[in-house]
């Protein structure tokens, strides 16, 4: 009788530890390797060019020659009288084969203005923040998307601060980026945009402490994007969170009328973070945790019926 109890919990212990690891192993995350990712930040001047007209098939083809993955606008009209009430950032999406998501900041001229994004990748999540303004002027906004690049994610964002002199403004605005940041800790971020402070600010030198400037690693000579007919300086700026989810391969500023901003292209190596277990793995992981807790009754009642038919037989 003991024989066949040795057998019996022999045979418990294996198939359990077969389910296990089975449902185990098909919970793990899939292995995480770099992928080449280009991002474009570009002020596109509702569309308006140094030749005073709105062409948006121009801007569109400065994006798709650029073959960006991911790319931040700035100054997005939509439906506004002024720019004809098209809605610029789905036009654009559509000129370009592209998601998007667009950040409303003012209401203006019947429609809407602010920033958008661009991207080849699915969209997960989008989130737009209009930031608290230390005085009155333009609203501006931190425009936030989960990009869903394959194997992983990547927190993309695009912003276009106060243009002024006087930098208390963008300061006020930069003690704000932290909390925005906060929740998305665990994902690699890349930050563009307009920032319309120059590398030797106080604006940069604040950055500098939790970014990385992605011109000051590869980026050749000075980097001026404004104005675009005679460019004297460095404004528009793509940010990464760290030096350890991106590799900067290299930078470019392309040249072009199509805005009185030129863009900036960045190529990198990046490693996304893997996406999280899905409904159904986090459901198998609760039935492999109801049946492991089963087993110790089972063991045991195993036990009573042999301990009790030794007893009988004696």
């Amino acid at each position: 009788m003991f024989l066949i109890f040795r057998q019996r919990f022999s045979y418990l212990c294996f198939f359990s530890s077969l389910f296990v690891f089975v449902a185990l192993t098909g919970c793990k995350p899939h292995k995480v390797t770099p992928i080449i990712f280009r991002v474009m930040t570009y002020n596109i001047h509702h569309g308006e060019g140094q030749d005073g007209k709105i062409d948006l098939e121009r801007i569109a083809k400065v994006i798709s020659d650029a073959n960006a993955d991911a790319v931040a606008l700035q100054e997005v009209d939509q439906n506004t009288q002024r720019t004809g009430g098209v809605d610029m950032a789905t036009d654009l999406a559509k000129r370009t084969n592209m998601h998007v998501a667009f950040g409303a900041n003012l209401d203006f001229q019947g429609g809407k203005y602010g920033t958008a994004i661009l991207s080849k990748h699915p969209i997960e999540s989008v989130e737009n923040h209009v930031l608290k303004q230390a005085r009155d002027g333009e609203p501006r906004g931190v425009l936030q998307a989960v990009l869903n690049v394959g194997q992983g994610r990547v927190l993309f964002a695009g912003t276009h601060l106060d243009h002024t002199k006087d930098q208390a403004e963008r300061l006020f605005s930069e003690t704000q980026f932290d909390d925005l940041f906060a929740k998305f800790e665990d994902l690699p971020a890349i930050f563009c945009g307009d920032f319309n402070d120059t590398p030797d600010s106080e604006l940069h030198k604040r950055m500098s402490k939790k970014w990385t400037d992605s011109w000051s690693l590869v980026g050749q000579d000075a980097g001026f994007t404004m104005s675009s007919d005679k460019p004297t300086r460095r404004i528009d700026y793509v940010w990464v969170s760290d030096t350890k989810n991106f590799n900067l391969r290299w930078m470019d500023v392309p040249q072009t009328e199509a805005s009185d901003h030129l863009p900036v292209v960045a190529e990198m190596e990046l490693k996304p973070t893997p996406h999280p277990m899905d409904n159904a793995q986090l459901a198998l992981i609760i039935i492999v945790m109801t049946l492991l807790s089963s087993i110790p009754i089972t063991l045991g009642l195993t036990i009573y019926k042999a301990n009790k038919n030794a007893k009988a037989m004696n």
